[in-house]
């Protein structure tokens, strides 16, 4: 709190002295207006001053306490003048220090913005070749697009040939079955047909026993006596009557064959 009071007593008292010092000299009751204090507290502070010979107090002919500035103040107010200049100096410095530490700074940005543009631009044509590259892309989808629904009307149609494909199929499995039914009946008349040319054989040969029958007859009857021929002409009618007989079913059995070998390869 002392530290704090103190303070405050230098700076009232700086400024009373500054103001001192600015005009030449003032009054208590206007250096109390323009500072703001009481002039018992004004009046204090004068009196310390005037103490270290800063100010010197006098009266004016109104009555009124005067604050004059001496030589010491003077001297006070220019070295403060100087302590000014060189701050404000090594402020001017240190703002061209800054300024020169912003400017450096300022380079560094320049060059990161110019790196960063740059990459931007970069990345701008990586965009605009991705771009070029999706509407070709579109392009080329819209493209497929046509070839898969050209493809899929074409799948439909062939799934409809297919279709007709399965039931012409069908129908050619169910004749190949007829057929195979029909080989299989004419193959078992081809085998009765065997059958009816091997009874057929034997019938020649049987023929052939009996015309050689009929021969020996006949040379038996060139020699034989009269008497015995009547027998011998009976012999042989009977003979040539089964040999007709046998010969008639020769022949309709040859016809039977034929009958079947047109109906089978008709």
């Amino acid at each position: 709190m002392g530290d704090w009071k103190e303070l405050i007593l230098k700076t009232g008292v700086d400024k009373l002295l500054e103001i001192i010092a600015s005009t030449g000299e003032i009054t208590l009751g206007e250096a109390s207006r323009q500072l703001g204090v009481k002039p018992s507290i004004i009046e204090s502070w004068a009196d310390a001053l005037a103490d270290d010979k800063m100010i010197t107090t006098s009266y004016n002919t109104q009555g009124e306490l005067v604050f004059r500035s001496t030589k010491a103040n003077l001297k006070v107010k220019e070295g403060k003048i100087d302590q000014l200049k060189k701050n404000v100096d090594t402020t001017i410095t240190s703002v061209e220090s800054d300024l020169d530490n912003e400017e450096k700074m300022l380079n560094v940005s320049k060059s990161h913005i110019h790196s960063f543009e740059q990459v931007l631009k970069s990345d701008i044509n990586h965009i605009e070749i991705f771009t070029k590259n999706l509407k070709r892309y579109d392009s080329k989808k819209s493209e497929l697009m046509k070839l898969v629904n050209h493809l899929k009307a074409e799948q439909s149609t062939l799934e409809k040939q297919i279709g007709r494909i399965d039931g012409q199929e069908k129908k050619i499995l169910a004749e190949s079955d007829n057929v195979k039914k029909t080989v299989d009946s004419k193959v078992v008349e081809v085998a009765k047909s065997k059958e009816n040319i091997i009874a057929i054989e034997k019938s020649k040969d049987e023929l052939k026993r009996d015309f050689e029958v009929l021969r020996r007859i006949s040379n038996a009857i060139r020699k034989a006596h009269p008497e015995d021929i009547g027998k011998k002409i009976e012999e042989i009618e009977k003979r040539t009557g089964n040999l007709k007989t046998h010969n008639s079913l020769v022949k309709q059995k040859f016809e039977k064959l034929n009958d079947v070998m047109h109906h089978l390869f008709k």
